[in-house]
């Protein structure tokens, strides 16, 4: 017998049932019995498991290279994640359990904890576009804070700003770190939490403005904008958000609009042509009249 990490007995890996809970009295099979806590019934309908097994397979692979690599920050990284699973799982125990028992295997490792919440996290980010976007925008600075070689101004500022901002946020930072699964429990991550809600911020700013363009018929000066840097995606952003258009019809769109893009001389013609093509698309999805 094997005791996993919450003190729950399960039958080796690399034997018959390997990984399923231990029977106990209940004469039952082994195949037949549910994590902790779960109704057999409800294992077959774990809402997205697919989705969340494939990408903690992937995950796992990934966090493996990174152990390999001996890189301090990816080695804190996982064990961070690893302990946030710690943390979710006693108020989540009902989720992992049925993510266990649909899966077969325990999560039994360091790595596979850290897995299962990163795979959770993407899930989620794709459910929650405004949190993927957000959560994505943390990580980048918390890469890029990382790899500072000493504290710089900036950085001081938004840890002072994430003091001021949690006090009268505190609703809004749980919201978030309920979705990530991780609390922010560094003052890098604070740093980055701010850094990366004023990136936003920046960016709608800079959206509003190419819709404000585009509501004056100043395509001139609209493709200006979306001539420099990654101003097309985000002029693709602002549409999508305008005409209702989920992620994946967006990204379909862009891809055309890539396309478009090369062949059009007149960046002015290039935005005109983004704007009737969306606007048609969140017609015929019935987005608009």
């Amino acid at each position: 017998m094997v005791m996993d990490r919450n003190n729950r007995s399960h039958k080796p890996k690399g034997t018959p049932d390997g990984g399923r809970f231990e029977t106990g009295d209940t004469g039952g099979a082994s195949g037949d019995v549910a994590a902790p806590g779960m109704d057999p019934a409800t294992c077959l309908t774990v809402r997205g498991f697919d989705d969340a097994n494939r990408r903690m397979d992937g995950w796992y692979g990934r966090l493996a290279g990174l152990e390999k690599s001996g890189d301090d920050h990816d080695i804190r990284r996982i064990r961070g994640w690893s302990a946030a699973f710690d943390r979710w799982q006693r108020i989540h125990g009902d989720e992992v359990g049925a993510f266990v028992a649909r899966r077969g295997d325990l999560i039994s490792s360091d790595r596979e904890a850290a897995a299962f919440m990163l795979a959770r996290r993407d899930v989620l980010r794709k459910t929650y576009p405004e949190f993927g976007e957000l959560d994505r925008r943390v990580d980048g600075e918390i890469r890029r804070l990382e790899r500072e070689p000493k504290p710089s101004r900036e950085y001081v500022d938004a840890i002072d700003a994430f003091e001021s901002y949690s006090r009268t946020h505190a609703d809004e930072i749980a919201a978030y770190e309920e979705k990530r699964g991780k609390e922010l429990s560094s003052a890098r991550e604070a740093a980055a939490y701010m850094l990366a809600k004023a990136g936003l911020l920046n960016e709608s700013i800079r959206r509003g403005n190419m819709l404000a363009l585009a509501d004056e018929h100043d395509w001139g000066a609209l493709g200006d904008r979306i001539a420099e840097g990654d101003g097309a995606q985000q002029y693709s952003h602002a549409l999508a958000g305008r005409y209702g258009l989920d992620p994946e019809q967006e990204r379909i769109l862009m891809e055309d609009t890539d396309a478009h893009l090369g062949e059009e001389r007149d960046p002015g013609q290039a935005a005109r042509e983004m704007d009737r093509r969306y606007r048609l698309a969140a017609r015929l999805l019935g987005n608009i009249d």
